[in-house]
């Protein structure tokens, strides 16, 4: 059975059981080069649900502020490895009910880019298939088809997960993947390393650079499933106003440093905001900066261990501060 089937088949049987009110998975958008987002309420429709690489939504974003109504709904979801730890970090902080949510973990394999795809190609894409593991079939509206390993047009992060399989799940679709040595490895920062050699008044004028282009459209916000403070966000308050609404590169370079101090600790590079920025800001870039800096000070992995508190609620005179 594959792990879609798997899907299917939870979804049907948590709703024909009353176990949730709701399942979340994904589903084909407007043609098979699109995944988004489903919503099922009916067995029947659990037919709907899909499961492939281009399945790049991290689901848990939909259960966060207070959960969805009904306020007593119970909610079934998928979580891919990345999406697990967002929703560990989520329970660590009693910020979603355990007891209202049903948990679908699906191991994975790795997701592709898909605007990675189409900056490969002039015409729009309109089917992306897979004939066996590791191989993608482009083909475009102008008929043109092209063969691709998957390694090549795979999400950055992909290429360095140390987590494929659910860290918290009911029940897991489909065999696991094999996973890295963790207790040998560290997580892997090489992309940090060009960022990491500049100097300070460079690192400066870079970011000021890249958050020039930011529009402000709260995307990045939106889309992230560990961003919880909706209605108390510093970012949106007016009165008082305690970050600037003009758009310029110091303004937008504060919006998003406050971004990323709200979820340092619980980021899990999950890069939603990446995908989600339209003008194609490497937001997950920052955040992993401070995922490193906080791994290299206590040791600590966002959404890794269901029992552990968040670093950020632990003081510990073990670690490098309470010496």
């Amino acid at each position: 059975m594959s792990r879609q089937d798997h899907i299917r088949e939870f979804a049907a049987n948590a709703l024909t059981e009353k176990r949730v009110d709701y399942f979340i998975g994904w589903k084909q958008g407007y043609n098979s080069s699109e995944m988004i987002p489903a919503f099922v309420t009916d067995p029947a429709e659990a037919d709907q649900l899909v499961w492939n690489p281009l399945c790049h939504h991290n689901l848990v974003t939909f259960i966060k502020r207070n959960m969805p109504e009904p306020a007593d709904a119970k909610v079934g979801l998928c979580v891919k490895g990345c999406d697990s730890r967002t929703l560990v970090a989520l329970l660590q902080e009693g910020l979603v009910d355990k007891d209202r949510l049903y948990v679908v973990g699906v191991p994975c394999d790795g997701i592709v880019d898909r605007r990675k795809l189409e900056k490969m190609f002039s015409s729009e894409i309109t089917e992306i298939e897979f004939p066996e593991r590791g191989k993608v079939k482009v083909t475009t509206r102008a008929g043109e088809t092209k063969e691709l390993d998957q390694k090549d047009v795979e999400l950055i992060g992909c290429a360095h997960c140390r987590y494929p399989n659910p860290l918290y799940s009911d029940n897991t679709a489909g065999p696991l993947e094999k996973e890295p040595d963790r207790e040998e490895t560290k997580p892997d920062w090489s992309a940090l390393e060009q960022y990491e050699s500049l100097s300070d008044d460079v690192k400066q004028a870079l970011l000021e650079k890249i958050y020039a282009t930011c529009i402000r459209c709260f995307a990045c916000i939106h889309v992230c499933p560990v961003c919880v403070c909706w209605d108390k966000c510093v970012n949106r308050s007016r009165q008082p106003e305690l970050v600037s609404q003009k758009v310029g590169p110091k303004e937008n370079l504060l919006f998003q440093m406050v971004h990323m101090f709200h979820v340092a600790g619980r980021c899990p590079s999950c890069g939603a905001c990446d995908r989600a920025c339209p003008v194609e800001i490497p937001l997950g870039l920052l955040h992993a900066k401070m995922n490193k800096e906080i791994y290299d000070m206590f040791g600590f992995e966002p959404g890794v261990k269901l029992d552990e508190k968040p670093v950020f609620q632990v003081f510990d005179l073990k670690d490098q501060f309470g010496d």
